[in-house]
């Protein structure tokens, strides 16, 4: 939660995002929840919470061992930047970032040992292996130049209203690009390696978008344009948002953008893109037809149910195993005032689920998704993992000033299966890697990634949903370090553990 103060500075309301992990190494997915506290203080009030899953309920991890932070907390990125096999911890703030190590016991902070502690406003983090060297690197985004104490009066004097100002009035700054050297250590590489556009970054997903084996980026930045960087396979990227379609709304504009994520959502076997926007702005839908990205958002029956929200965190996931990619999103105003000002409009707001018919056209089935659906949250994280290992993906939401709430999907009526990815020479989460999957007549996507949505971090190991197929005809690994690995006629309904050869 981040906690709201009468002098209205910025970072109390775009906080904060969560990570499913698996802490123990015992098979089910944690859970790590990012907080803040009191901002005119200058740092973090309330600590970070780790709680270990222990299969039927969680527990509180405390003290240093559950990698409390220090700072006004933001995003986090887990995953294995070490090879250890256990999941380590990047922390986006305003403020210090952090870097948390897995060691017997619990977290150590080794911030200063790795190079990560960036001073600034920081907000979501991707680990990816950006030059495909067997180690896991890491992207960072970054918001606008925000200084305690030199905040600008935003809002209507006329009726004593105090807003939070609009991003556009303060400096913007450029990403982060950080290279894994593999001994303990990161080197900030951003301008070498191409990162270098000013922007005002918020949500950003990896994934190779062009289809040609290493890893692209793609940042959604609010108020500006989105950056869509290609990566050359040569140590850095160009930065090509304008050229792919993907920097601008279909009009021409630049939006609001917040939280973002990538899947192949048509079955055409690459990967499309979504971005959740301002309220009375659509949110975005591109299209990946190849070497060109088209937004689609209206014709895939998702711009109209949008415009009445204000979105941040999302996701696609298959919601019912049916063999679709489903798409969730999570709302809340930014104005915890906007009631008094506006009556239209409203601070909580309704979470959306929009199912997907097949070919990448969308109903909402809001409604129908039970209560937890029909109540309203201030959401701004969204991270999806199974917490009861029934095979389909619940929700966790970060709820702005709000407890954090905890969606069970227990929706989900298809056969699945799930694959979890041992590296060798590629990195150890198999973060990259590519899975194509053949049931029930259709042929599947997915691709493993670690960081994605608004501030989080979802689980690991992807699921597919079979529908009604009780057996998977064909499943291709393609690992990041190149090669491919085949699994033919595999049953139904369990976690297929995969190493490297």
């Amino acid at each position: 939660m981040i906690s709201a103060s009468a002098e209205k500075n910025l970072p109390e309301t775009n906080g904060a995002g969560s990570a499913f992990l698996d802490y123990d190494d015992d098979g089910d997915w944690d859970l790590y929840l990012v907080n803040s506290g009191d901002m005119e203080r200058g740092r973090g009030t309330a600590s970070n919470q780790l709680f270990r899953n222990d299969g039927c309920a969680f527990a509180r991890v405390d003290g240093a061992a559950g990698a409390p932070g220090i700072s006004y907390g933001m995003g986090v990125a887990a995953a294995d930047y070490d090879g250890d096999g256990l999941p380590d911890l990047y922390l986006t703030a305003w403020g210090p970032d952090q870097f948390y190590r897995r060691v017997e016991g619990g977290y150590v902070d080794a911030t200063d040992a790795t190079g990560l502690g960036h001073a600034g406003w920081t907000t979501s983090a991707v680990a990816f292996d950006y030059d495909l060297d067997g180690d896991l690197d890491l992207f960072v985004g970054q918001y606008v130049r925000f200084v305690l104490g030199e905040q600008l009066w935003c809002g209507r004097k006329d009726m004593g209203l105090r807003f939070y100002c609009d991003p556009r009035l303060f400096e913007p700054t450029v990403d982060i690009l950080y290279r894994n050297e593999g001994h303990g250590v990161f080197s900030e590489i951003s301008r070498q390696a191409g990162i270098t556009g000013e922007g005002n970054g918020l949500g950003a997903v990896a994934g190779d978008y062009d289809g040609d084996g290493d890893p692209d980026l793609y940042v959604a930045n609010d108020l500006t344009p989105n950056f869509h960087y290609v990566n050359q396979g040569d140590g850095t990227f160009a930065e090509t948002g304008l050229l792919a379609g993907t920097a601008l709304s279909a009009d021409g504009a630049s939006q609001a953008g917040m939280g973002v994520d990538a899947g192949d959502i048509d079955q055409d076997g690459d990967l499309d893109l979504f971005v959740t926007n301002y309220q009375l702005e659509n949110n975005g839908l591109y299209r990946n037809d190849g070497s060109f990205y088209s937004e689609i958002s209206f014709k895939a029956g998702l711009g109209d149910l949008s415009l009445n929200y204000l979105g941040f965190g999302t996701g696609f996931f298959d919601s019912d195993n049916d063999g679709y990619l489903d798409l969730f999103v999570g709302n809340g105003h930014v104005h915890d005032n906007i009631e008094e000002y506006d009556e239209l409009v409203t601070y909580a707001q309704q979470a959306q689920l929009f199912r997907n018919g097949g070919a990448g056209i969308f109903r909402e089935v809001t409604a129908e998704s039970g209560p937890a659906f029909a109540a309203s949250y201030v959401v701004r994280g969204s991270s999806f993992g199974d917490i009861d290992q029934d095979g389909d993906l619940d929700i966790a939401l970060v709820n702005n000033g709000r407890r954090f709430t905890l969606l069970r999907n227990d929706g989900a009526g298809g056969n699945y299966l799930v694959v979890a990815l041992e590296g060798r020479q590629s990195n150890r989460d198999g973060i990259g890697a590519r899975l194509y999957l053949w049931a029930g007549g259709r042929r599947q996507l997915r691709e493993v990634k670690a960081g994605s949505g608004f501030l989080s971090t979802s689980q690991r190991d992807p699921v597919f949903g079979l529908g009604t197929a009780e057996r998977i005809e064909r499943l291709e690994i393609h690992w990041p370090a190149g090669g491919i690995q085949v699994f033919e006629d595999l049953a139904a309904n369990q976690r297929l553990h995969v190493v490297e050869n």
